[in-house]
């Protein structure tokens, strides 16, 4: 058993031929079109793919008078051709052939159905199964699965029995057959994916609604500290945190984990559980990011980080101070629209776990301090050019007149959604009076 690359005439016969032996009884060939509605019928009926192939090979195996009949079906990871479905002298169920090697391999590759009298005289014949079951292949034909998007498997046939040769009809109810045991292979991987989609997809629900779970609620009334989130995808590797200690101050966060899809998210449900509980000491800022580093680098993988923000607001004294690891700058902008910037002082967590924080901090009388991710900053307008912090400081200054900061991060947010958003966006406004 094995598969083949050369040149063929239309009807894909090598002209390697046999006397057919003078004891072979002829065979009655069983009624073609009867054959092909029968396992039509059975693979459009069943849901097991699997057991529907070992019986419709084994209808193969007496209609063609063989001694053996495979189904091998492209593994494209791998890059082989696997077999699925086997019926003969010796099981190679789950044995592997390279794509582009033997008998096999050319049917697939080539496309065209190959019928070869004797292996021996085939150049593209390796033996590889042979030679670990013990089985002798003399002759074949075997002909491509395929569909509209190509090929996926090969229908192979051995050895007529009675050291016959294989004929034209043979080839052509080979190929007859190889139609519905192609489509049924389609639609059994195609129902496969689905399934597998729809579980990624209740996943990805469950990680959405956990990761929402963890988002602090909205205040209503006169808190100071809003927040809006708008995730690239599903799911979303920012986070946002505030609440209040008992001395009266507020904490909050703000982060965002390198990456996309679950990984991310995953590790920003961590990420943002240790600033929770770590921030509930009411640690100062510099102290706060240092424990959460030194637990993210004991138990990330290399590659990972965070961006983060730490910081406390005391609404009673309007001072607010923080530590920044990575994060975009911090704006302040004062009931005058005067600007000023704090760029981050720290690096991001989880890269190395004895690093410093510095703490920086300001006075929000009659003032605003915004907060943001990289996803704002990273968005795009219609000709592709960069928001930018400059950009960024621009938008969100021009909305300063609004007095109620509830309408003027909404406005901030329209304002977003003109842009060309590719990555989760948060923002963070800490309003002072």
């Amino acid at each position: 058993m094995g598969t083949q690359a050369s040149s063929q005439g239309a009807a894909g016969v090598i002209p390697v031929r046999r006397e057919r032996s003078a004891e072979a009884a002829p065979v009655q060939r069983p009624d073609p079109i009867a054959l092909i509605a029968e396992l039509s019928q059975a693979l459009a009926l069943s849901l097991d793919l699997g057991a529907t192939l070992r019986l419709a090979i084994g209808r193969i195996v007496d209609a063609l008078d063989v001694e053996a009949v495979s189904v091998f079906m492209i593994d494209p990871e791998a890059e082989v051709l696997r077999c699925l479905a086997a019926h003969g002298p010796v099981d190679i169920v789950g044995m592997s052939l390279p794509v582009d090697q033997g008998i096999v391999g050319r049917t697939f590759q080539t496309r065209q159905c190959q019928m070869v009298d004797d292996t021996a005289e085939d150049p593209d014949f390796t033996g590889a199964i042979d030679a670990v079951t013990g089985f002798r292949t003399r002759s074949m034909i075997s002909t491509p699965l395929l569909t509209a998007q190509g090929a996926i498997g090969v229908l192979q046939a051995v050895n007529k029995r009675g050291w016959q040769r294989f004929d034209l009809e043979d080839r052509d109810l080979l190929r007859a057959l190889a139609s519905p045991l192609a489509l049924a292979a389609a639609n059994a991987f195609m129902a496969r994916s689905l399934m597998e989609q729809t579980r990624i997809r209740r996943e990805l629900e469950l990680a959405r609604r956990m990761q929402r779970s963890l988002l602090p609620k909205r205040r209503r009334g006169d808190f100071p500290i809003l927040a809006l989130h708008r995730p690239a995808r599903e799911i979303s590797g920012d986070f946002y945190e505030y609440f209040d200690l008992p001395d009266g101050r507020i904490a909050f966060a703000m982060g965002d984990v390198a990456g996309k899809g679950l990984d991310a998210a995953f590790l920003m449900v961590r990420c943002a559980s240790l600033l929770r509980w770590t921030g509930k000491e009411g640690l100062p800022p510099s102290a706060w990011l240092a424990r959460v580093n030194r637990e993210l680098c004991e138990s990330m993988q290399g590659g990972s980080f965070v961006c983060a923000v730490a910081g406390l607001f005391d609404p009673e004294t309007q001072e607010v101070h923080w530590s920044n690891a990575g994060l975009p700058s911090l704006i302040r902008i004062d009931a005058d629209r005067q600007v000023q910037q704090f760029r981050a002082e720290g690096p991001p967590l989880g890269i190395l776990a004895d690093m410093d924080f510095p703490e920086q901090r300001c006075h929000l009388r009659h003032a605003s301090l915004y907060l943001f991710s990289d996803g704002v900053t990273d968005a795009r307008d219609a000709d592709g050019n960069m928001l930018g912090v400059d950009g960024a400081v621009t938008m969100i200054r021009n909305q300063q007149g609004i007095q109620r900061p509830q309408s003027r991060l909404r406005r901030i947010a329209s304002e977003l959604r003109r842009l060309q958003l590719s990555d989760d966006t948060t923002l963070m406004l800490i309003e002072g009076s």
